[in-house]
């Protein structure tokens, strides 16, 4: 393809070489450049793409797209700097014949360039993307396992993983980087996908990476203070303002109309919108849910009213949020026309990696796995926990290093508040130390006079919440969800929660097993 076709819908100028030149490939990653590619240099959190610009143009890079503002004039010449290294454009053009675009933005322009190089695979597929501070994960999981039901054949991408139709791919940011997108997308088109359910970060509206895609359906589940601060947003407001442009690149907006930021959200939307709600009349909305613990697992039963009549639904998880998450989802499969037994049948049999997970390690108690995170997300766990009038509700949690300090003392007082006993631990430390992090929590939740126990290792934490439950009790591995990692300096070790819980459970097991006397000290004598 030439440069000049995938240029077609971009406003840009080409300052030197040949826009007809042939591309065989983009890449934002220099790691990846090929004779013949396509380079464009984004900024991210931690790099920026222009630092990498020679190095892409010696290895073969055929086209350059960099940001306007990079450009710098001295007397007749252009230059950038890459790498502290001064580039004179005229020259690296003459030296290695390669085309440099400029645009105003590289960001934008990568989402437009990689959907015209893939084809524009969204228009081949029904688009659905899902936004909100909780709930994504298990919206799109509800939605897919509804839509499956009803005979389509559904691509997923989200937090968990990426399913292109025929192969499961692990995901490292909720919403990919728009080239990997596109990309995801095309693999979905080939192997036969109709729709496509995905996450929609705030980060992901924010630098572009849906850029280019018309959502067929858009959704907004609800929204709090979470993901400010340095490297994410500089305000509660730019996190409202990035979630609300999906309302202005989708054809159909569901939204909740119990979150009281629903009508910002809304603000300057070009979509026709549909409601859900739990307490106003809507598009969709519900009767109270009844909760129900049983043999070791959590579940509710409530009846939906929407249009296709009357629905009783059954989830096998538990709480408010997930009620809201089923609308959201009901509210999708109509515009798909499911039948109610579809309907129904998907939600049952809904079950979402790390997200309220039931280990079912005991018939005598509870014991879940959840991605619960952030002082939000750890309030509303552990209040729909606390409905169910456990002997004792016990949570064991830590919080992600580099990050926000106030999260962490916030989510201490939560526990404290909420929880009958805390075991603080860690959770991703990246490049802190596990204690200082625990000493953060700990700050927070002290002064509740909340029973607590530091256990810094998550392995050994989960030991001894594993020996230490009693019938009836009801506890809660939050923080890390279906991550398969643990993060330290840079490193990620392999560790899942889940294999975490079974090992503890199997080594409680073992340990009881073995009578006094039969430790195996007079074995051969």
């Amino acid at each position: 393809m030439q440069l000049e076709e995938l240029l077609q819908d971009i406003t840009y100028e080409c300052l030197q070489g040949n826009p007809k030149c042939g591309i065989k490939d983009i890449c934002y990653d220099s790691n990846r450049v090929r004779e013949g590619s396509l380079f464009v240099c984004i900024k991210g959190q931690r790099a920026d793409g222009h630092d990498y610009l020679l190095s892409a143009v010696r290895q073969g890079a055929t086209a350059v797209a960099v940001e306007v503002s990079e450009i710098i004039c001295l007397g007749t010449k252009r230059v950038l700097y890459s790498g502290g290294e001064k580039v004179v454009i005229e020259q690296c053009e003459r030296e290695y014949g390669v085309a440099f675009v400029i645009v105003q933005d590289t960001r934008l322009a990568l989402a437009q360039l990689s959907a015209a190089w893939f084809g524009h695979p969204a228009k081949k597929l029904r688009m659905v993307g899902i936004t909100g501070t909780k709930g994504k994960t298990t919206t799109a999981f509800m939605a897919a396992s509804v839509l499956a039901e009803a005979g389509y054949h559904v691509g997923m991408i989200g937090t968990v993983f990426i399913w292109d139709g025929k192969t499961r791919i692990p995901s490292s940011h909720t919403t990919p980087e728009s080239c990997d997108l596109q990309r995801y997308l095309a693999q979905m088109v080939k192997n036969g996908c109709d729709c496509c359910v995905m996450e929609v970060s705030s980060q992901g509206l924010k630098m572009h990476r849906v850029a280019g895609i018309f959502f067929d359906i858009g959704v907004f589940l609800n929204i709090e203070p979470d993901h400010i601060g340095a490297g994410e947003h500089a305000s509660f407001s730019e996190y409202l303002c990035c979630k609300a442009k999906l309302f202005s690149q989708c054809a159909v907006g569901i939204v909740n109309a119990d979150d009281p930021h629903t009508g910002r959200i809304l603000r300057g939307h070009t979509c026709v919108v549909k409601a859900f709600s739990m307490h106003y009349p809507a598009h969709v909305t519900a009767e109270p849910p009844e909760f129900f613990m049983e043999g070791g697992s959590l579940g509710s039963r409530f009846t939906v009213w929407c249009g296709t009549g009357r629905l009783c639904v059954s989830l096998r998880m538990p709480g408010d949020f997930n009620v809201y998450n089923a609308l959201a989802a009901i509210a999708i499969a109509e515009h798909f026309f499911v039948t109610p037994r579809g309907i129904c049948r998907g939600l049952a049999r809904t079950v979402v990696p790390g997200r309220c997970e039931n280990t079912g390690i005991s018939p005598d108690y509870v014991f879940l796995i959840d991605y619960a995170h952030n002082e939000m997300s750890l309030k509303n766990l552990l209040e729909t926990l606390r409905a169910f009038s456990p002997a004792r509700l016990v949570v064991i949690f830590g919080c992600g290093g580099n990050r926000s300090l106030l999260r962490r003392t916030r989510m201490g007082e939560m526990a404290g508040h909420l929880a009958d006993f805390s075991i603080l631990t860690s959770d991703n430390p990246r490049w802190e130390e596990p204690d200082r992090i625990i000493d953060d929590i700990e700050s927070g939740i002290r002064g509740t006079g909340g029973a607590y126990v530091r256990i810094p290792d998550r392995a050994e934490a989960v030991r001894y919440a594993v020996e230490q439950a009693a019938e009836g009790d009801i506890i809660v591995l939050a923080g890390k969800g279906h991550e398969d990692y643990q993060e330290i300096r840079g490193v990620k070790y392999p560790m899942q929660d889940k294999t975490l819980v079974e090992e503890a459970a199997k080594r409680l097991t073992r340990k009881r097993a073995v009578r006094p006397g039969e430790c195996g000290a007079d074995k051969g004598k």
